[in-house]
């Protein structure tokens, strides 16, 4: 809980210097869900996480177009999901996450060039 209360503090840091400071989103994009992961306490998860990872993080290697305003969007759903953890209510944490991963799927398929979608 405490990892997750720092983690939240920088969260609310960058989303105050979003503008000039949205390219330290990744690093802390990192952070976070390998939180997220390790208090699982899944040894698949945390594995998995790995080649998550390299796509996403490949993806925002080369793919720069709305950069800030993606990670805007990131950080913000960051924030409701770490209040959801906090609230230790499973509904809410649900659904944070489930908005999470819509978001980063709506990202991963907009970055895939039209003719190769699945």
């Amino acid at each position: 809980w405490a990892d997750l209360d720092r983690l939240e503090d920088e969260h609310r840091r960058l989303a105050r210097e979003i503008a000039t400071r949205f390219n330290e989103f990744s690093e802390l994009d990192e952070r976070f869900h390998r939180l997220i992961h390790r208090a699982s306490h899944n040894r698949f998860i945390v594995d998995f996480y790995d080649v998550i990872a390299m796509i996403f993080h490949y993806h925002y290697q080369w793919n720069k177009a709305q950069e800030r305003e993606r990670n805007e969007v990131a950080v913000a759903e960051h924030l409701a999901y770490i209040a959801a953890l906090k609230s230790r209510d499973l509904g809410k944490v649900d659904a944070a996450c489930r908005k999470h991963l819509k978001s980063a799927r709506n990202t991963l398929l907009t970055s895939i060039p039209e003719g190769q979608q699945p």
